[in-house]
């Protein structure tokens, strides 16, 4: 074999492990686009219903140096997307989600000057609306700043994809309380089930999303070997009688249909 066909047939290897490559970052750019688009269909539908249901949020946010703040609900339910150009086509990029744990009530806090300032950058922090107003005697000295808090919180949600390697990175916002909680798995784990229960955590019904992001191949520790168990002699037990049959299993209602039930009440 001459010099040229030994470089030729170097440069078809090559061509042919890019080609290859390519398949398959395709094939995980669309099992990414495929998840995004099921998160933005499912969520989008779901907060048609909440802003007309009104839900009552079952969260209590614990804001710091004043205690506990319920008695909230969920309002201005809002979903969108980005779409991200990836080898030679468009895809579903990201998702956003955002709505409100709202009342109509503003707490009135009282802060001394030693405090006024860390009160402030909590607020701050957490992306809380207020206003203050400082207080100063008659040598012009502050003595102290009133905070009034609106308690309205935003609750933010971002799943964002990963087309060369076909992950999903969930970052939540402020989902049961002022933290940020971020969450990965495959976009091919990403199915109905898990849309469903994430939406779940999102509205604070009770979920199984801690237990499928656990259950993610990214999230999976190395099982430690178990050891075989020794072989126990056997065992005669005697016969028993059958036991009834247990009742069949009640039918249960998706997150859909409680909300579509809750709007044919109203």
């Amino acid at each position: 074999m001459g010099l040229l066909d030994d470089l030729k047939q170097q440069a078809d290897a090559l061509k042919a492990q890019d080609v290859d490559r390519t398949e398959s970052l395709r094939g995980n750019a669309v099992a990414v686009d495929h998840a995004l688009r099921r998160a933005f269909l499912y969520m989008n539908d779901l907060g048609k219903q909440l802003n007309v249901v009104s839900l009552p949020s079952p969260f209590v946010y614990k804001l710091p140096t004043v205690g506990d703040v319920a008695g909230l609900t969920f309002k201005d339910f809002f979903c969108d997307f980005r779409s991200k150009h990836f080898i030679d086509k468009d895809y579903y990029g990201e998702v956003h989600l955002a709505t409100r744990c709202w009342s109509d009530k503003v707490l009135s806090i009282k802060k001394s000057p030693d405090d006024m300032e860390k009160f402030r950058d909590i607020l701050w922090q957490y992306n809380i609306e207020h206003k203050s107003e400082q207080y100063r005697d008659q040598r012009k000295v502050i003595t102290h700043e009133i905070f009034e808090v609106k308690c309205d919180f935003r609750v933010q949600a971002k799943f964002e994809g990963d087309h060369e390697s076909g992950r999903l990175k969930i970052m939540a916002k402020n989902v049961g309380d002022f933290t940020i909680d971020v969450f990965q798995m495959t976009a091919l784990e990403f199915g109905d089930k898990a849309v469903e229960e994430f939406a779940k955590y999102f509205i604070g019904r009770p979920n199984t999303w801690d237990d499928i992001v656990k259950a993610s191949v990214l999230n999976k520790r190395a099982a430690a070997p178990i050891a075989p168990k020794p072989k126990a002699a056997p065992a005669y037990v005697p016969a028993q009688q059958k036991a009834a049959p247990p009742p069949a299993p009640e039918e249960k209602k998706g997150l859909f249909d409680s909300l579509k039930s809750l709007i044919k009440k109203d």
